[in-house]
């Protein structure tokens, strides 16, 4: 069985309670496959990402397969504004708020109608404009939209709102992300620097925006130093992030979305 997110966000969990750990979320217009069914949850798998988690059946609309092969054949677009709406009814005060991010290209698909902006570019500084967007959205586990996010799905959203799909953890970016830069030095705009702890272990990502910066989220979606050591914090004059690796996914400055 199929479904689509027909609210603005939705928590996806480890388990089904509302008490539950939010694991990541459904933004509007995301397709989702229903594994299981238990009482008033549902255990999806989303089609975006393939990630799985534990959803509130009434936070979901379910749609027929025949609907889901329509849904997939039609070019994904993304809201581009922080913040916009889709009429839900043919009653001009009948709202919904969306974020960005967004896939309203389904709307149509439940019976919804949206006439704002999407992303159409891919462009270096594209990134960099859709990336400050996010600037002091509060870090959140498990967030996706500029209300709260985590450092993982801000990297993914960037992206994906770019037409670029990545995966939603950390170490699955990494591991992905093929291209490899072997210095800060050779690092351009657009380019995801992976962290470590002093154990090893991958554990945060940011994206390149302007040479010795990054934008990152860490308390809250913010721009600081990254120098050849990792990310330097100046008000706190300390070195906050070890540098682990640098990958690139955009090759081309003159891509766009068809």
């Amino acid at each position: 069985m199929y479904a689509i997110c027909h609210l603005s966000i939705v928590p996806l969990r480890d388990e089904a309670s509302h008490k539950s750990e939010q694991i990541s979320q459904l933004l509007y217009g995301e397709l989702c496959f229903i594994i299981k069914e238990e009482d008033d949850w549902c255990y999806v798998r989303t089609d975006y990402d393939k990630y799985e988690g534990w959803v509130e059946a009434r936070q979901l609309c379910p749609i027929s397969e025949t609907t889901y092969e329509e849904a997939k054949k039609v070019i994904p677009r993304y809201a581009s504004d922080m913040v916009d709406y889709v009429q839900v009814s043919e009653k001009d005060y009948d709202l919904l708020p969306i974020c960005i991010g967004a896939t309203v290209s389904n709307a149509p698909f439940i019976g919804h109608l949206f006439s704002g902006e999407v992303q159409r570019k891919i462009l270096r500084k594209n990134i960099v404009e859709i990336a400050l967007k996010y600037l002091n959205t509060p870090y959140i586990w498990g967030g996706k939209s500029p209300f709260g996010i985590d450092e993982a799905g801000f990297v993914q959203m960037v992206y994906k709102i770019m037409g670029i799909p990545i995966p939603r953890d950390i170490f699955s970016q990494y591991e992905a992300i093929e291209k490899s830069i072997p210095t800060l030095d050779d690092a351009e705009v657009g380019d995801l620097i992976f962290f470590n702890n002093n154990m090893g272990q991958i554990i945060h990502v940011g994206i390149l925006i302007q040479t010795g910066y990054i934008i990152h989220a860490y308390g809250k979606v913010r721009v600081d130093r990254i120098i050849p050591k990792g990310i330097y914090d100046v008000d706190a004059q300390e070195i906050t992030h070890t540098i682990y690796a640098i990958k690139r996914i955009l090759d081309d400055d003159e891509k766009k979305i068809t």
